[in-house]
């Protein structure tokens, strides 16, 4: 069967080939380094139904793992830390095995991981970091693959969810939000490092039967919080980014935007089964049905912060939902994608938003083509699995 994209996946596997051997992109992350490397040929090889890319994909993932160092770890970015690249091996380990993507036997690997980041989780939990990047939420969302997967992880998704109750600020009515650390201590609304994040983490939480009582109290002030950040004006976007954004356009991606936020309350809304917060998601995620690419406010084509994101995020909200409008929007923003092929350069002509000159934003899973090239292989593959699971929405 003839595949839509074949051609432009070719460019961008040349690509990878000609940049795999850079520094920057040493790194056992799949977000930032080799275990992305390695996602990019396991969805290759089934996308062209070719066994060759298998020892391809093993060698990278063998080589993320060397590339690690406990003892001298040095960030890739602002917001990254050794929580989370341990966190991306154990996920990567997971997804891998639930999807038949690799053949390993991880679980006595995992079972080390398991104490390693219940102790970091307990540190960043000390300095009350709860991001997903920097803080206690890299090793909680470890931990909700451990638990999903069948394994005991029960005791440390506990201690989790009583931090997070503990550590809560409260506005003045009481309602609950988190600062970031990492970020200057801004309080952020979204789905990367803000107060959806946490209500999506936790409604995942309640519905493995965990702390349910306290998942409900938590989630319930914090989107309490989130929905007093409601606004209308003439600029398209709801909610600003963090508290303290001025009335602005506001960029629509999956790491920044409206469509984070949409999520986290459809979430809450139907497992919480609450027709207030169902209205607050209803109206959140119509307008986010009715953004474009003609808006200019989706700056590029990748995972974080493009077209690529959206698609994956679109196709998760139909998934859970079984609403095709939200199908019909995966599909649109992924033959957006090519759109944004419009450079002549070394990355299949795709280019990063980020203006700062670093091959990791062209290359990488979550900023740059392994992410844009394995988002096109899912959707012209009827037998690629999503992996939503390995972004903010998990």
């Amino acid at each position: 069967m003839i595949k839509k994209y074949e051609n432009i996946i070719d460019k961008i596997t040349k690509s990878l080939e000609k940049h795999a051997d850079e520094e920057v992109l040493n790194n056992a992350s799949y977000e930032t380094g080799l275990l992305g490397f390695s996602l990019y040929y396991l969805y290759l090889s089934k996308y062209k139904q070719d066994l060759s890319y298998i020892p391809i994909a093993e060698d990278y993932f063998n080589k993320g793992l060397s590339s690690l160092n406990l003892k001298d770890f040095k960030r890739i970015h602002g917001t990254d830390s050794l929580d989370s690249h341990l966190a991306h091996i154990g996920r990567y380990l997971i997804f891998c095995t639930e999807n038949n993507l690799l053949n390993i036997s991880s679980e006595d690997y995992l079972i080390k991981l398991d104490s390693i980041l219940f102790d970091l989780m307990k540190s960043k939990i000390g300095i009350k970091d709860f991001d997903l990047g920097t803080g206690a939420l890299a090793a909680g969302y470890y931990f909700l693959s451990r638990l999903k997967n069948g394994s005991d992880v029960k005791n440390q998704i506990s201690f989790l969810v009583h931090s997070i109750y503990d550590n809560a600020l409260k506005d003045s009515v009481g309602n609950f939000y988190w600062k970031s650390p990492s970020l200057y201590d801004r309080v952020y609304l979204g789905i990367s490092h803000g107060s959806s994040l946490m209500i999506s983490f936790i409604i995942s939480i309640y519905e493995e039967g965990i702390e349910t009582e306290l998942c409900e109290e938590i989630a319930g002030r914090a989107i309490g919080f989130l929905a007093k950040q409601y606004r209308e004006s003439e600029y398209k976007g709801l909610f600003p980014n963090m508290i303290g954004d001025k009335i602005e356009p506001m960029q629509f991606s999956l790491c920044y935007g409206d469509i984070g936020v949409g999520y986290a309350l459809f979430r809450a809304a139907n497992v919480l089964k609450d027709k207030s917060i169902e209205s607050l998601s209803t109206l959140i995620l119509d307008d986010c049905l009715l953004r474009a690419k003609e808006d200019n406010l989706t700056l590029d084509a990748g995972i974080f912060y493009g077209a690529s994101g959206l698609a994956i995020a679109f196709d998760k909200l139909a998934k859970i939902s079984g609403n095709n409008r939200f199908a019909k929007r995966a599909k649109y923003w992924n033959e957006q994608i090519l759109q944004y092929a419009t450079h002549s350069n070394d990355y299949a002509d795709f280019k990063s938003r980020l203006v700062e000159d670093n091959i990791l934003w062209q290359i990488s899973y979550g900023w740059g083509i392994i992410g844009i090239g394995m988002t096109l292989m899912y959707f012209d593959s009827e037998i690629l699995p999503s992996f939503s699971s390995l972004t903010f929405i998990a």
